[in-house]
């Protein structure tokens, strides 16, 4: 049984969502976009919302798996947008390549936004990683990107709480560094040629 505090913020997330109107979210197939993209469903009803997953050679096969199990599942437009962050020149700069990564990925959410005529774009960002000091930060007010956990005030632990009474349990999972950080450029160029072209034949 979800407690009561928890259930008070689930509500929170909701209504905030539901002033969206309609909404472009970003579902990476982590616990927080899928927070998200659950109560969006609820607030704003499948024909308001269009989810996106990015596909890249950096992206985690799991993680886009679980982003597609669970639009399936909810029967929500999923999209798969082929993101070209490894072919920028100062993609492995560890300093650039954060700003690099959103500022592709949110460009596509943006572009998306305005074919479909939607409101809003929204991520997972949640109340712990606005605390932080990122960089990345100033690519989200850049394009305007909601944060609906933030303004609801829920936390990563809220949000694996939230998702466990919500029978999610497949994305309470550990957080795993990304995939660029642990590689370097002649790897990054080797994995991006070796799976390029698989990747766009299934991705806008």
């Amino acid at each position: 049984m979800m407690k009561k505090v928890l259930r008070e913020k689930f509500a929170r997330l909701q209504e905030i969502i539901g002033r969206y109107d309609s909404a472009v979210l970003a579902l990476s197939g982590g616990k927080d976009s899928a927070l998200v993209l659950f109560a969006a469903n609820e607030a704003l009803g499948k024909e308001n919302i269009l989810a996106v997953t990015a596909l890249s050679p950096i992206r985690r096969a799991e993680d886009i798996w679980l982003a597609s199990k669970l639009g399936q599942s909810l029967k929500i437009d999923h999209r798969l947008v082929y993101t070209k962050e490894v072919h920028h020149p100062h993609f492995i700069d560890p300093e650039r390549r954060c700003l690099i990564c959103k500022d592709e990925l949110f460009g596509r959410l943006e572009r998306l936004r305005g074919e479909r005529g939607f409101r809003k774009i929204a991520d997972g960002t949640n109340l712990d990683d606005s605390r932080e000091e990122r960089p990345v930060f100033a690519i989200s007010k850049k394009y305007g990107i909601r944060w609906p956990l933030v303004e609801a005030e829920i936390y990563g632990s809220d949000a694996e709480s939230l998702l466990l009474s919500l029978g999610l349990k497949e994305f309470v999972r550990p957080h795993y560094s990304c995939s660029a950080s642990r590689l370097g450029r002649k790897r990054l160029l080797e994995y991006q040629k070796r799976n390029g072209f698989t990747y766009k034949r299934n991705a806008l």
